[in-house]
């Protein structure tokens, strides 16, 4: 039997549920946009404030102990009493020269950052130097 134009529509018996996962659909999709996005935001600046705290540590204690092997392992400042100083002065020129590299290489144009390695290689040259005056002062 064909159905008139004229006569209503079929009344379904699930109309309310329909109505309301159709709400619960416009709410997660509002959640989905807000909260959610919420949380994704502060989950990632809580967990960057944690990371560059323990970097900074790291780079502190790093130091430090590079400060306290270059006082007690190299020859520096040998014969000038207790000569901490010089420890951190060789330190600091080695950080300084790395420094002055990585200022030197910056650009966008993405070529390689020639300066800084450039940099380390001088470090590098550097501490191979003051180790082998030190094993030959040790021999001598």
């Amino acid at each position: 039997m064909a159905r008139d134009q004229d006569s209503p529509a079929p009344v379904d018996d699930d109309w309310s549920a329909q109505q309301a996962d159709r709400i619960v659909g416009w709410v997660d999709t509002l959640k989905g946009y807000s909260t959610d996005k919420a949380v994704l935001i502060l989950r990632v600046v809580v967990f960057g404030l944690v990371v560059f705290v323990l970097a900074i540590i790291s780079v502190v204690l790093l130091t430090v102990a590079m400060v306290r092997m270059a006082d007690a392992y190299l020859p520096i400042g040998a014969g000038v009493g207790d000569a901490t100083w010089a420890a951190h002065l060789f330190i600091g020129s080695l950080l300084s020269i790395i420094g002055l590299g990585a200022w030197a290489s910056r650009r966008g144009d993405g070529m390689p950052p020639k300066p800084l390695v450039f940099a380390l290689l001088i470090d590098a040259a550097i501490v191979v130097a003051i180790v082998c005056y030190g094993i030959i002062q040790a021999l001598t």
